[in-house]
């Protein structure tokens, strides 16, 4: 059971597809003298893996982790689909949240033939057993920046080993909880919490240019930083870099 001092700021963060809370131990670890921070599991890392849901339902997850702790207000940081959900949150609970943060993600809809695409590689997931490693190896250089596969092997075959360890269908649930989103861009200006917005230059999933970049032109108040380096995982791929925006950004809340 996580142990909140309620004298300290709390942050809460929310992973991407295929990752796990762990993915954010460097930035924990970067603010456990001045927060509380705590990661949270997603449904696709718990028994629930296989039932049936979409964002809301994970914002409202979210909202239901942060009254068990009992928080009024709290910063969120979400990663890819962490964020997309974050979004999602923060216009429907924003007097919840003292702060966002928004990691390699966006607020646009998936076009048509994104969605075939990533129907062809995610629809045969919807079965029993493990992960294929074929369907792992497909997603490394969509997660990994290519600076990354060439440097870090260590991170790359760290999560290439935990990939084969889930429940396809896991990630298939995942797929479908975004796949079909909602295109908030219109609505973004909506959103009036301080907000963090990295994005790794060389990510090749959710492009700096067609995501991040109208993230920062249409959220209000918003701090942005471009991550050198990195690929879709910017905050495991180049966490110190990360962990320097996040804390200059959260000093600025206190």
């Amino acid at each position: 059971m996580t142990t909140i001092d309620h004298s300290k700021p709390t942050v809460l963060f929310t992973h991407g597809t295929l990752m796990d809370s762990s993915m954010f131990d460097a930035q924990v670890a970067a603010i456990a003298d001045t927060h509380n921070a705590v990661a949270l599991e997603f449904r696709a890392n718990t028994d629930q893996y296989n039932t049936e849901y979409d964002l809301n339902d994970l914002a409202e997850d979210t909202i239901a982790a942060a009254d068990s702790l009992g928080l009024d207000k709290f910063v969120l940081a979400g990663m890819s689909m962490g964020g997309f959900m974050g979004l999602e949150l923060a216009l429907k609970h924003q007097d919840r949240l003292s702060g966002l943060v928004l990691i390699d993600t966006m607020a646009r809809a998936y076009q048509p033939d994104q969605k075939v695409g990533f129907g062809e590689a995610f629809n045969p997931l919807d079965t029993d057993g493990p992960l294929p490693r074929s369907f792992g190896d497909w997603c490394v250089p969509l997660v990994f920046g290519p600076h990354t596969i060439s440097d870090n092997t260590e991170l790359v075959d760290k999560w290439l080993q935990r990939w084969d360890e889930r429940p396809a269908r896991s990630v298939y649930r995942e797929f479908k909880s975004w796949i079909d989103k909602d295109d908030l861009t219109d609505r973004l200006h909506e959103i009036t919490v301080p907000t963090l917005i990295v994005h790794g230059r060389q990510d090749n999933v959710l492009p700096l240019v067609d995501c991040g970049i109208p993230l920062a032109e249409s959220i209000p108040n918003n701090t942005f930083v471009i991550i050198e380096d990195s690929g879709h995982t910017s905050n495991a791929e180049q966490p110190e870099a990360v962990n320097r925006a996040l804390v200059e950004f959260l000093a600025t809340l206190d």
